[in-house]
């Protein structure tokens, strides 16, 4: 359970928090303990764990973009100069979550000059947000000396975004925590989508686009617990999105028992199938969605 509260309260590292749980997660439990006593919080982190489930950690990211042939892009991710042009509290949210997979992005591929660039603009963002403390001088002068160590600087990151998570709550913002979450999703599947190569795509990466089918519900199901006009946009948003989703059928496959040096093995389960069309669909459609959010 504190895994995927952790990954829930780092949110916006989609593609690069992995899970990795650490002392300080430890020495912030009773906090943990007091979100989940309450009930809508309690749905919510379930939901919140469902979204998670599916999505592919560091390592395999990495060899995804590397076996597609992809590398790391700068050209695809949210430009830095645009982080001074996000003035509402929720444009603030959402692009917090972008620049924090942008962030992961970069750090997969060890672009350390490029980590620190938006390293800052998640700063810039957690201070328009009042969450001066998650970013202050002494914690950007640790996460530069680490920008060697990936490990030690994805948690330095997840602390700095666990305290921004924490100041939403206690304000009784916790609608911008869920846009953190969404624009980093966006973020993370629209970087996956944008690194396909049309001409020849890869299928072990189209395979984990489709995948995103039941992140994407369970983030609409986890969308729907907020009352609120901003994130009832986005969720309208991504239920567009859930339309070229639709298109994937999901089949439940045969389940098989095999045998090898005397260890059996059972298979089945449910089978995504898809068009390599509907990839290229889910491509243009997230592309807009994201280019909305960050402009």
């Amino acid at each position: 359970m504190k895994k995927y509260i952790y990954l829930t309260l780092s949110a916006s590292l989609l593609i690069g928090c992995g899970g990795t749980e650490t002392t300080e997660l430890e020495a912030n439990e009773p906090v943990v303990e007091e979100l989940v006593s309450n009930e809508e919080t309690s749905e919510r982190v379930e939901k919140a764990q469902m979204v998670f489930k599916t999505i592919p950690s560091p390592l395999e990211t990495a060899s995804l973009f590397q076996e597609a042939g992809s590398g790391y892009n700068s050209s695809i991710t949210n430009p830095i100069d645009n982080v001074r042009k996000y003035a509402t509290a929720a444009h603030q949210s959402l692009n917090l979550g972008v620049y924090g997979a942008d962030l992961s992005f970069a750090n997969i591929f060890e672009q350390s000059q490029e980590s620190m660039l938006y390293m800052n603009c998640t700063k810039i963002l957690a201070d328009g947000l009042g969450v001066t403390s998650a970013f202050d001088v002494e914690t950007m002068e640790r996460m530069e000396a680490n920008m060697n160590n990936r490990d030690s600087l994805m948690v330095l990151i997840n602390d700095a975004f666990w305290i921004t998570d924490a100041h939403m709550k206690g304000n009784g913002q916790d609608h911008l925590s869920i846009l953190i979450i969404a624009g980093g999703w966006i973020e993370g599947l629209y970087l996956g989508t944008a690194s396909l190569d049309k001409a020849s795509p890869n299928q072990a990466l189209m395979q984990r686009i489709a995948d995103q089918k039941y992140s994407l519900l369970n983030l609409i199901d986890l969308l729907a617990t907020y009352d609120n006009e901003d994130v009832i946009e986005v969720s309208n948003k991504l239920k567009t999105l859930q339309l070229v989703y639709d298109k994937i059928d999901v089949k439940t496959g045969e389940t098989t028992v095999s045998e090898n040096e005397g260890v059996a093995t059972i298979g089945g389960g449910n089978v995504l199938t898809f068009e390599t069309e509907t990839i290229f669909e889910i491509t243009t459609t997230i592309q807009k969605i994201r280019n909305e959010i960050i402009s």
